[in-house]
């Protein structure tokens, strides 16, 4: 089975990745490793599956640069519980809290969840799957859209 400590080791590397993508400090290439090769992503916006490569670095890279415009300042991974589905995959609950601020420079914390997907390959952690609830009402819903 996949050791919960491991699974929280990852996200915390994953909240410094996603950190660094929002000061524009972060090699895609280091980004893209922490995805399987092919991933689902489930929002209620639709089902989408992909490949790990350039358009999914590049597809992220746009979306950091949008958090930023948006003005995302920083994400903090606060809790991560983890469900088994068998050896080598499981799904991690991770309780997230985004620090923003708004076009008037006022302050605003935004605490959501994620379900990520996660498998071992080859020896490594590796995301190959979210579901998340509506980010951009939350977004609107706090002035931030």
């Amino acid at each position: 089975m996949i050791a919960k400590a491991d699974v929280q080791t990852f996200f915390k590397s994953y909240e410094k990745f996603y950190n660094d993508a929002i000061a524009d400090n972060v090699d895609m290439d280091d980004v893209g490793a922490l995805y399987s090769t092919g991933f689902v992503s489930v929002t209620p916006a639709g089902v989408m599956a992909g490949e790990n490569g350039q358009q999914l670095k590049d597809t992220m890279k746009k979306g950091f640069e949008a958090y930023r415009a948006l003005g995302s300042k920083r994400m903090t991974c606060k809790d991560v519980s983890v469900t088994p589905i068998d050896q080598d995959h499981c799904v991690a609950k991770v309780q997230w809290s985004g620090e923003y601020e708004r076009k008037d420079k006022s302050s605003v914390t935004i605490d959501f969840e994620v379900d990520y997907l996660v498998e071992r390959r080859d020896g490594s952690l590796k995301v190959f799957g979210w579901i998340s609830g509506d980010e951009q009402a939350e977004l609107k819903r706090h002035g931030l859209l």
